[in-house]
């Protein structure tokens, strides 16, 4: 079995050195002589210091290659005295980490998220002292009721933990709809310009039929009936008329892009910085447009911040190349059904049926031209309070 411990020795009579050192107790495993002038033992611990004593003793060049079994252990040790606490600390510091809480989040769900109003809360979780740090022994399903039961406009609210994480999710209610006296009498107008396709009357007079052009605010079902054959009463006014409306969007994209391309003309420079000091050692020439590369060498190793910057200034011009057609066409119709999808949400129903789309094309020479289409189907006989807060 080898020793734990591995010397090289030099020496002009490795015999007697030894010899002296068996003498003085020392006991090698094995030694190998290596040349004239050297040689490597392997021996214990104790060993190992009697010869190394020797060899200090008569100036000897005497260097351990290698330790293994508890001396190597013992060595790693000495060297890491400080490992053991660093992990000690750091297991305390895990075991705080994880039992406490460090994230709360909110998260609106359902249809009605938008209307979910993160900041009251918010405050409402501060005033139960639910904040980053607190420990994570808490009650989540008690925090989700009394939120629910402070706050009336959300239909549910849940909490849960998720490791050093709190989520609350809560369902903001939809808004009541406006209430109305049925009897009370009213007209219903158009709620957008069309093209009339269908009508249902309940209540009320019909003043339209399909086919006719209407325009936003027209009367579509008048609130009267008759009484007699002679006159009229109001009423409310019930019933769907259903009409055809479009909404347009455009884009314009230029038939040709710029690009950059280096035209095969370089030139190079340097220059020595240390500590935000900066000597020129040659300086790159300049052109009108151009690219710069820069490349550091470090010469002063990890303790001097000594470096050589290398700037290469390459020489570019602008060039301009027309726009594949199919490509250009392909880009302006997107962007042209997207305007027109914008035109939709902003101005158009919250409920329809979608028709037809399409988009035309023109060249101004310039520019390529889209101008898109959106054709949609909806219930627009609205009451005229309706129309007024829309």
């Amino acid at each position: 079995m080898r020793g734990e411990v591995t010397i090289r020795v030099r020496c002009l009579m490795p015999e007697k050195l030894i010899d002296r050192a068996t003498a003085q107790g020392a006991r090698f495993d094995e030694v190998h002589l290596v040349g004239e002038n050297a040689f490597v033992v392997c021996c214990d611990a104790a060993s190992a210091r009697r010869l190394l004593a020797l060899c200090r003793r008569f100036g000897l060049d005497a260097a351990i290659t290698a330790r293994r079994g508890g001396s190597a252990l013992r060595r790693f040790a000495e060297r890491r005295g400080t490992l053991a606490a660093g992990i000690a600390v750091a297991v305390v510091l895990c075991a705080l980490f994880l039992t406490r809480l460090w994230v709360v989040d909110i998260a609106f769900t359902g249809e009605q998220a938008s209307l979910g109003d993160t900041a009251s809360l918010s405050q409402s979780l501060a005033a139960m002292g639910i904040r980053p740090g607190i420990s994570r022994r808490i009650d989540a399903g008690l925090i989700a009721q009394q939120l629910l039961a402070e706050d009336h406009r959300y239909s549910y609210v849940g909490a849960k933990l998720q490791g050093v994480r709190l989520l609350v999710e809560a369902v903001p209610e939809a808004p009541a709809p406006a209430l109305y006296d049925v009897d009370a009498p009213r007209d219903l107008v158009c709620a957008m310009d069309g093209i009339v396709v269908s009508a249902v009357v309940r209540s009320g007079a019909l003043c339209v039929k399909p086919g006719d052009a209407v325009r936003r605010g027209q009367v579509l079902i008048r609130g009267e009936e008759q009484a007699t054959q002679e006159q009229t009463r109001p009423i409310a006014a019930l019933g769907e008329v259903i009409v055809r409306s479009w909404f347009s969007g455009e884009a314009r994209l230029p038939l040709t892009q710029v690009s950059t391309v280096d035209t095969g003309q370089w030139s190079t420079g340097a220059k020595l910085t240390v500590l935000g000091l900066e000597w020129p050692i040659s300086r790159a020439k300049d052109y009108p447009s151009l690219r710069v590369k820069r490349e550091y060498l470090p010469i002063g190793g990890l303790f001097l911040p000594l470096e050589i910057e290398r700037v290469t200034n390459v020489e570019t011009r602008r060039q301009e190349t027309a726009v594949p057609a199919d490509i250009l066409q392909e880009r302006a119709g997107a962007l042209a059904l997207a305007d027109a999808q914008m035109s939709l949400h902003r101005t158009g129903p919250n409920q329809y049926t979608h028709g037809k789309s399409w988009v035309d094309y023109s060249n101004t020479g310039a520019s390529l031209v889209a101008k898109a289409v959106i054709e949609i189907q909806s219930d627009a006989a609205v009451t005229r309070e309706a129309l007024q807060g829309g």
